[in-house]
């Protein structure tokens, strides 16, 4: 029989806030909760099967970050695109959209060098200052499933299997990819670090799962799920992996722990599937049913997903209020 394994409550977005639309949250590298808020009175529309309503053409909004009792805002005023992810970085935030398919080009001419005048690519990462300030904004792609900051100030984005990119070539023309899977850029958005040219032989149709470890960073991409291993010097370590529901990932030196869900009795299981990684495999050594603090099972699938070194964090679908903690040591 599966165990059970209780979460933990880790942060909720406080009563205040009741009020207003969450566009987006998160748990930053340093556990704090981050969400962009907005008032609802500006007119904001239902989109079927999006969790969250789309605003108004320009609207404003407020990022707010929560630590503990001390929370701190930021104030964004005349926000032109509908946010989606949000992220800390130094004293202020990141942004980003997850759709942004260019205009102004047929399909038919994907499979060409497009001049870049010609392309109207939308820059779909913003950097904002403590004080609301843009610092820089940029073109991150299309089909951004994460966006997480680490400790040194880089941004990781990880991509659905809808995902493309139009690369800059030195002629002036700009050339059309698909499958990016993982990218980490810069807080300018310089020249990205993508994963796919740096792992030969492994398909990044999705990113299923991300871990955005202090000093290393894991990956499990679709097809295979291999678990891919990175650092600040680029892929150190590719490992088959036989865990093929996963879509979280929490690591702890050689130990794994993988998250899985899946509809059962008419309601919903999250799963950890433990697992070691030894002699250039990993092996599954068992699994456990997560509940949440009050001992029920989840109503909707586990969002948010985000791994950092042996911990997990999670939220209920629709709920992106309450933050739940899955810690590999307890």
């Amino acid at each position: 029989m599966v165990a059970d394994r209780r979460l933990a409550l880790h942060a909720t977005l406080p009563d205040r806030y009741a009020p207003y639309e969450v566009l987006a949250s998160t748990i930053d590298h340093r556990g704090r909760l981050a969400a962009l808020v907005a008032d609802p009175a500006q007119g904001f529309t239902l989109i079927p099967h999006f969790s969250t309503p789309r605003p108004p053409p320009r609207y404003d909004a407020t990022a707010v970050i929560c630590d503990g009792a001390e929370i701190r805002e930021i104030a964004l005023t005349d926000l032109d695109l509908w946010f989606t992810h949000i992220d800390t970085l130094g004293d202020g935030i990141v942004l980003a959209v997850a759709r942004c398919e260019p205009s102004g080009v047929d399909i038919e001419r994907y499979r060409w060098l497009v001049p870049e005048d010609g392309l109207h690519l939308t820059d779909n990462v913003r950097v904002i200052d403590g004080g609301g300030e843009t610092r820089s904004a940029f073109y991150a792609g299309d089909g951004i499933e994460q966006l997480m900051t680490d400790a040194q100030g880089n941004i990781w984005t990880s991509y659905f299997d809808e995902s493309n990119y139009w690369f800059a070539n030195p002629d002036g023309t700009r050339s059309y990819r698909f499958m990016i899977g993982l990218a980490r850029w810069d807080s300018h958005g310089g020249p990205p670090w993508m994963a796919p040219s740096h792992t030969p032989g492994v398909l990044w149709c999705d990113c299923y799962a991300l871990n955005v470890g202090r000093e290393v960073v894991h990956a499990c991409p679709y097809t295979d799920f291999p678990l891919i291993e990175i650092d600040s010097d680029g892929v150190r370590g590719i490992t088959p992996n036989p865990v093929t529901r996963c879509s979280g990932l929490a690591v702890s030196g050689n130990e794994l722990a993988f998250l899985d869900q899946h509809r059962a009795g008419g309601g919903f299981r999250w799963e950890i599937r433990s697992a070691r990684r030894e002699g250039g495999a990993v092996t599954e050594t068992g699994r456990a049913n997560l509940l949440l603090p009050e001992d029920r099972y989840p109503t909707g699938w586990a969002r948010g997903k985000i791994g950092r070194d042996g911990t997990l964090w999670l939220h209920e679908d629709g709920d992106p209020r309450r933050w739940y903690r899955y810690e590999m040591s307890s």
